[in-house]
Formats: C-alpha cells, sequence, structure tokens
C-alpha cells in the first residue's frame, strides 16, 4: 500500500473517530439528561451524566462568590447556595440543552439545566440571587435569565432587596431617604436654620459612606455585586452623586439664611437698644426738668414766704388815700351893677333879683 493511500485512511479513520464522538455526545438519553449528585455553588453543580459525574456551570446565570478560596464570600452568596439546593436536591432527574460551547476553561460543562420543564438558570435570577451574563459566543439562555433577573428587581427580592444589609440598595437606602427628607423650605428662625443645614450635612455625610462603601466594590473581590453596581445601579450612583451635590447647595443655603438671620436679628436688637437708650435718655431729661420746675416751685414758696414773713414784720403805716385833686369850676358872673345904696365892702347876704343878673342887700 501506497504512502499515500495510508495518509488518506489515517485521515479518514480519525475523522471517523470524531465524529462517531461528537455524534455520541449529542444523543438523545446520553447527555441531554442527567441525575443530581451535589450542589456545588449558587451557579455550579455536580450531575451523573451518561454515566459519569460532571462538573456543570449553569449558562448565562452568574451568582455571588461562596467557595472561591481566592474571594471572599459574596453578598447573597450563602443565600444563592442555599435556593440552589433548594431546586435541586440529590437524586433529582434533570434534561441539559447546551450552546455552541460546551465547555470552559476550567473543563465545566456549560449547560440550561431543567427541572420539570422550568429552567433553573432563570428560577436562581427570578429569586434575585444571580444576574444575568452573556459568555459569548453562549447566549441561548441570556434573555429568559434576563428577564427573570428584571422581575426579581421589580420585586426588590435577594441582591435587590433594600432590607438586606449587604446589598447594593441597602447601602443607598438610609442615605437616599435623608436627601428625600430634606426640607429645603427657608428657614424662620436661627434654630431652624441651624437644624436644617444639620440635616443637610447628615445627608451628605450618609452619601459620602455610601459611595466610600461601594468604592471598595471590586470586580475581582465582588464580581455580581460589581457587575451590578455598574449596569442596574449605575443610575442610582449618578443620581447619588447628584444628591449629595444638591444637599450641599441645601446646607449652604440654610448656613446662608441662619447668617442673614443672625445679622437681621443683631440690627433688630441693635435698634430695640438705641430705642431703649433713647428712651431713656427723654426719661431722664424728663425727670430733670420736673425736678428744676419743682426746685423753682420750691425757691417762689420760699422767697414767697420770706417776702410775708418780712412785710409783717415791718410796722404798719398809714397808707394814704390817693384823692384826685378838686377842680374848682370858674364862675363867670355877669359884672355886678353898682348901686350907690350898696356899699363896695359890703360882706352881707344878697338878695338876687329874678333871672340872677342883678341883687341887693337883703333886709
Amino acid at each position: 500500500m501506497s504512502t499515500k493511500k495510508l495518509t488518506w485512511l489515517s485521515v479518514g479513520l480519525t475523522a471517523a473517530l470524531t465524529l462517531g464522538a461528537t455524534g455520541c455526545s449529542i444523543l438523545p438519553g446520553n447527555d441531554s439528561n442527567g441525575t443530581v449528585v451535589k450542589v456545588v455553588d449558587g451557579d455550579t453543580v455536580d450531575i451523573r451524566i451518561a454515566g459519569e459525574d460532571t462538573r456543570v456551570r449553569l449558562l448565562n446565570i452568574d451568582t455571588p462568590e461562596t467557595v472561591d478560596p481566592n474571594k471572599s464570600v459574596e453578598c447573597m452568596g450563602p443565600e444563592a447556595s442555599e435556593h440552589l439546593k433548594s431546586l435541586l436536591a440529590p437524586g433529582d432527574k434533570v434534561d441539559l440543552e447546551y450552546d455552541i460551547e460546551r465547555t470552559d476553561k476550567y473543563g465545566r460543562t456549560l449547560a440550561g439545566v431543567y427541572k420539570d420543564k422550568s429552567l433553573v438558570n432563570a428560577d436562581i435570577a427570578a429569586a434575585g440571587l444571580g444576574i444575568a451574563v452573556k459568555y459569548e459566543p453562549n447566549v441561548r439562555f441570556y434573555d429568559e435569565v434576563l428577564q427573570a433577573q428584571n422581575e426579581a428587581a421589580a420585586k426588590a427580592t435577594g441582591l435587590f432587596d433594600p432590607s438586606a444589609a449587604c446589598t447594593i440598595p441597602a447601602q443607598l437606602e438610609e442615605a437616599t431617604q435623608a436627601f428625600e427628607q430634606l426640607g429645603e423650605a427657608p428657614a424662620e428662625s436661627v434654630k431652624e436654620a441651624e437644624s436644617l443645614a444639620g440635616e443637610a450635612a447628615a445627608a451628605i455625610a450618609l452619601g459620602h459612606g455610601a459611595k466610600s462603601a461601594l468604592s471598595k466594590i471590586t470586580p475581582d473581590m465582588h464580581p455580581v455585586t460589581y457587575a451590578l453596581l455598574t449596569t442596574h445601579f449605575k443610575k442610582h450612583i449618578s443620581k447619588l452623586d447628584s444628591s449629595v451635590l444638591h444637599a450641599n447647595q441645601v446646607e449652604q443655603a440654610h448656613l446662608d439664611t441662619k447668617t442673614a438671620l443672625i445679622k437681621a436679628e443683631e440690627k433688630r436688637k441693635d435698634e430695640e437698644r438705641k430705642k431703649k437708650e433713647a428712651a431713656k435718655k427723654k426719661a431722664a431729661e424728663a425727670k430733670r426738668q420736673a425736678q428744676l420746675k419743682q426746685q423753682r416751685e420750691v425757691a417762689e414758696q420760699k422767697a414767697a414766704e420770706r417776702r410775708r414773713i418780712e412785710q409783717q414784720s415791718k410796722p404798719r403805716q398809714k397808707v394814704p388815700t390817693y384823692q384826685a385833686p378838686k377842680v374848682q369850676k370858674p364862675r363867670t358872673q355877669a359884672p355886678k351893677p353898682r348901686t350907690k345904696s350898696v356899699p363896695r365892702n359890703y360882706t352881707g347876704p344878697r338878695c338876687y333879683a329874678p333871672g340872677g343878673k342883678s341883687w341887693k342887700p337883703c333886709p
């Protein structure tokens, strides 16, 4: 037999063996179903397939780490493992479906696992204990897992539960509530302004604390949490940054209001002090004037008393009564006719004739 024929024969046998092996691996009842041996962690399970124990990595689902010696136990990792144990108990019969690549770099078989016609990969995500991921080129179950993840997020369960202390929502919850409860209306008193500024400062501190805690989440140590942080919760982190910035503005506004109120209060007190001083000065001046008036009145009373005493001590003198001088009217007398019978120096009684123009000595 020629070398050429031997070569073609070798190639043909190799191809036949390869096709035979491949055909055997996809035969129904061979590797399309199996029996659960044990659950390794939240997304890995040992299944007896075609008589062999095979480690199966569930496709398009990633759950928090629990068994990796190089990584810390991740938030909700134990819960994911326990949940998968509740779904797949040893001895359970399952069906398996595959995608383009059958194994990963660790030699694990990649598959979608069905129990009672329900995709276990998606059931984990529906409980909020895993996230949808693409392992290119294997994306066959991605959409169904992602839909289950979104339903879990809407129900706020598992990794989306704000009441579970380790979750991202829990770390954001306290700060978010503090920001939502900030009082932004202008304060009416210094005390109120101080209180509102304090609340804003506390909210800012919570925001920075949350950012600091979340910054410690790394893709190497917390792959699932980090993936959620950079995808589903990305807008929440952006909102947190905006909230911190807004809270800073609110705090400054309240501090400015406090300063303005203090100045207004100081001005009011200063004006009140000036008014009191003016009123006090006016009252003092009124009192001084009243005292001066009283002193004058007392002095006048004393002077009047002295005059009275002095007057009483002097001897009484008759005060001449003023009498107006008597004015005698000049008498106009007609020239007395001289009679021979009446002597010139007659001073006796005179008897006048009717009309009063002539007289004669009375008999």
